[in-house]
C-alpha cells in the first residue's frame, strides 16, 4: 500500500495553493484584458499638441492597448462642456478653473513656462528671462472666455513678480505664432504647444521657474471599463 510521506503531503498542499494562485492571476489578467477594450473620445487642449498630447497617446497605446482613442482639440471651456454633455469621455484641460460642475478634475502634469519672442528680440538669445524683465512688453492673452484660466494664470505670474502687465487679446487662433512675429507682443506659454522648429521665433525659459497646470477631467458618474483602463494608464 502506497502512503504519502509528510514531505509529500506538504508538497501536495503547496502545489494546490500555487495552482489556485495561478488560476487567480490568470483570471485577473483575463478580466483586465476584457475590461480594457473599448473606444474613448478624448479632448486635448491645443497647448498639448506637441508635448503632453503625444506622450499621453503613447502611454495609452502601451498600457491600455485595447482602448481606441479618438482625439480632438478645443479650448478648455469647450472641452469641459463636451465632457459634461457626453460628447467627450475624457479631456486634458489647460489651466482649468478649480471646480467644474458635474466633472471630476484630477491634476495631471505641470509644464514649465517659456516666453515666446520674435527671433530678433533683444532677449531672444538669453538662456532664461525673468518675467519682470518683460514689464514694458505687451502680453498676448486669450481672446476667448473658454481660455480664461490661461489668462488668469499669466496675470498671476506677472503680479507675483511685482508688476501689472499690459495685455492684448491674441487676434489669431494659432497660439500666438503670428501675433508674436508681427510684433503685437510676447506670449508666456508652454514649449509643448509649438513644434520643435519655428522659424522667426525664440522660446526662452522663465526664471525663476513657473509652470502651467494640465488636468484630466471626466464625468462625475460610473466609469466604463475603457475609461478606467486609460485613467490607470495615465495616473501612475
Amino acid at each position: 500500500m502506497l502512503r504519502v510521506t509528510p514531505t509529500g503531503e506538504l508538497l501536495l498542499e503547496e502545489g494546490r495553493t500555487l495552482l489556485r494562485e495561478a488560476e487567480r492571476v490568470a483570471e485577473a489578467v483575463r478580466s483586465r484584458d476584457r475590461s480594457a477594450i473599448g473606444r474613448l473620445r478624448i479632448g486635448l487642449s491645443p497647448t498639448a499638441r506637441y508635448g503632453l498630447g503625444p506622450d499621453l497617446l503613447a502611454a495609452c497605446a502601451e498600457r491600455a492597448p485595447g482602448v481606441m482613442l479618438y482625439p480632438q482639440e478645443d479650448a478648455t471651456g469647450a472641452l469641459a462642456r463636451g465632457v459634461r454633455t457626453g460628447r467627450l469621455d475624457l479631456a486634458v484641460l489647460f489651466c482649468a478653473p478649480g471646480a467644474l460642475e458635474g466633472l471630476v478634475v484630477e491634476p495631471f502634469r505641470s509644464e514649465p513656462a517659456v516666453v515666446h519672442l520674435r527671433g530678433d528680440h533683444p532677449l531672444a538669445a538669453r538662456a532664461s528671462v525673468g518675467l519682470e524683465e518683460l514689464a514694458d512688453e505687451t502680453f498676448l492673452v486669450a481672446e476667448s472666455a473658454d481660455s480664461g484660466g490661461f489668462t488668469a494664470r499669466v496675470l498671476e505670474m506677472c503680479r507675483a513678480r511685482g508688476f501689472e502687465p499690459s495685455v492684448r487679446p491674441d487676434p489669431y487662433p494659432d497660439l500666438g505664432l503670428h501675433a508674436v512675429r508681427e510684433g503685437f507682443g510676447v506670449v508666456v506659454y508652454v514649449r509643448g504647444a509649438f513644434p520643435a522648429d519655428v522659424p522667426g521665433s525664440a522660446f526662452v525659459p522663465v526664471a525663476p521657474a513657473v509652470s502651467f497646470p494640465f488636468s484630466l477631467a471626466w464625468r462625475d458618474a460610473p466609469r466604463p471599463a475603457s475609461l478606467e483602463a486609460v485613467l490607470e494608464a495615465l495616473l501612475v
